[in-house]
């Protein structure tokens, strides 16, 4: 609502009440109510808008910060003054009336005090409710941008990491199969486009998600030959749903690292995505050798996509790792 709305209706209802009430007491008093009204009017009018005038002497002594004395003083100070200048206008404009009316002065004061310390009253209870709003919002504010500047720090870890891996593993390629290397280089250059297109957004779908992966998979497929198998599975619901870029790329990636490469006949990688209970479920499953030597926790992979899903679902997602029997597997719950 715009200001200058909130200022007539501030004013109406200051003037609504001081009109209701002043008239009530000259009706009392035996005054006709269409005079009593006519009599109440302007100085009800003159009232409203120093009651609304009262939110400056708010805003300059706000509650948080000015000793309760200092209000007290000013604004009952204020609201003598206003309740006099209240009294000096019925006084004046009871004069100007053609018939004469009877006015107890006393009570008209005291309700003018009381007209104008509800005003106060109500001024301090909106420039509260203003304030709580202003934090909130600063306090979304901040805690929106330390969740992007999070991202940013994550994406920043994955993008050089992936580089560095597929830089070495062409550059192994060179001297004993070039042409190779060459279709790889092609592979990245194409892989690396598709990720300028997708990298700045802040959720891709998980068809595009698998685009990418499978993209990549492409890449070591050079490398590895018939020693890497790939089985992907998704079902149209969930392929429909959101997902941070980059973030099964690394777990693929360790996949073949710490899984296929480690294995001298190879293997597959099984990726599965479901839909259920508005849960999005994806699965990544790849062989691994128990007696490999690299067997150190998580790695910067599994590090990585769980820091990214806490933050991007606020807790609500989850990541679990486990290896068994020869199988690695990484389970992801992702709320849609």
């Amino acid at each position: 609502m715009k200001r200058g709305q909130l200022a007539l209706y501030g004013i109406g209802a200051v003037a609504a009440a001081a009109l209701a009430s002043s008239a009530f007491l000259l009706w009392t008093r035996h005054t006709p109510i269409g005079i009593a009204i006519v009599a109440a009017l302007p100085p009800s009018l003159l009232l409203g808008v120093i009651g609304l005038a009262s939110r400056f002497l708010c805003r300059a002594m706000p509650l948080a910060t000015s000793s309760r004395a200092s209000i007290a003083t000013a604004v009952g100070g204020s609201a003598i003054a206003t309740s006099g200048i209240w009294i000096l206008t019925w006084r004046s404009w009871i004069g100007m009336l053609a018939q004469p009316i009877d006015a107890d002065f006393t009570l008209l004061f005291g309700l003018g005090i009381l007209l104008y310390l509800s005003t106060v009253l109500v001024q301090y209870l909106v420039l509260e409710l203003d304030a709580s709003r202003e934090a909130e919002a600063a306090a979304l504010r901040y805690r929106v941008l330390a969740r992007e500047a999070e991202l940013r720090a994550f994406k920043a870890q994955v993008d050089p990491h992936f580089l560095f891996n597929s830089l070495n593993a062409v550059a192994s390629l060179c001297g004993s199969r070039p042409l190779d290397a060459r279709e790889m280089a092609q592979h990245l250059a194409d892989f690396f486009r598709l990720i300028l297109r997708l990298g700045a957004q802040e959720r891709i779908t998980l068809a595009e998600e698998i685009d990418l992966v499978t993209r990549y998979l492409a890449i070591e497929k050079v490398r590895f030959g018939d020693r890497l198998g790939i089985h992907v599975e998704v079902e149209e619901t969930a392929a429909q749903c959101s997902v941070p870029p980059l973030l099964l790329q690394p777990l693929v990636e360790n996949a073949v690292r710490h899984g296929v490469a480690s294995m001298v006949e190879g293997g597959t990688i099984d990726i599965r995505a479901t839909l259920q209970d508005g849960m999005l479920r994806i699965l990544i499953e790849n062989p691994a050798d128990p007696d490999r030597v690299d067997q150190r926790g998580e790695g910067i992979g599994l590090q990585n996509a769980r820091g990214r899903l806490q933050t991007v679902s606020e807790g609500r997602a989850a990541l679990r790792a486990a290896e068994t029997e020869g199988r690695f597997r990484v389970e992801i719950e992702l709320p849609r």
